[in-house]
């Protein structure tokens, strides 16, 4: 990977990419979050989708990430991102158990974008 790569404008050019799939929130976490990638990082992102609903499956749990992955599928060839993606739902569990994962993404990630409340 080329840590050369501008990642303030890829910040930017990710939550116009995901703006149409209307997330309540975006998370950059991670090397690039805490400021020191090497030549191996990638992005990592935690996603909140606006969806109400815990998936029954495996098949309904991909749906939600490769949902995510085809909007940021151009920026691969620049970077490898890895994704979290999340219902809202899924998101309430999450934080509520607060795992390692969970404390790493909220307490150290880089919120990108954020839905304001109706």
């Amino acid at each position: 990977m080329n840590i050369m790569v501008d990642i303030e404008k890829i910040k930017k050019e990710i939550v116009e990419r995901l703006i149409p799939i209307d997330p309540i929130k975006i998370i950059l976490f991670g090397s690039f979050a805490t400021g020191n990638p090497n030549p191996d990082s990638d992005i990592d992102l935690y996603i909140v989708t606006n969806d109400n609903t815990v998936p029954k499956n495996y098949t309904e749990k991909i749906h939600y990430q490769l949902k995510v992955a085809k909007l940021l599928r151009d920026f691969q060839k620049l970077v490898p991102i890895d994704i979290i993606v999340h219902t809202r739902k899924m998101h309430e569990q999450f934080i509520t158990y607060k795992g390692h994962m969970c404390e790493d993404i909220i307490q150290k990630g880089i919120v990108l974008y954020e839905k304001k409340p109706l």
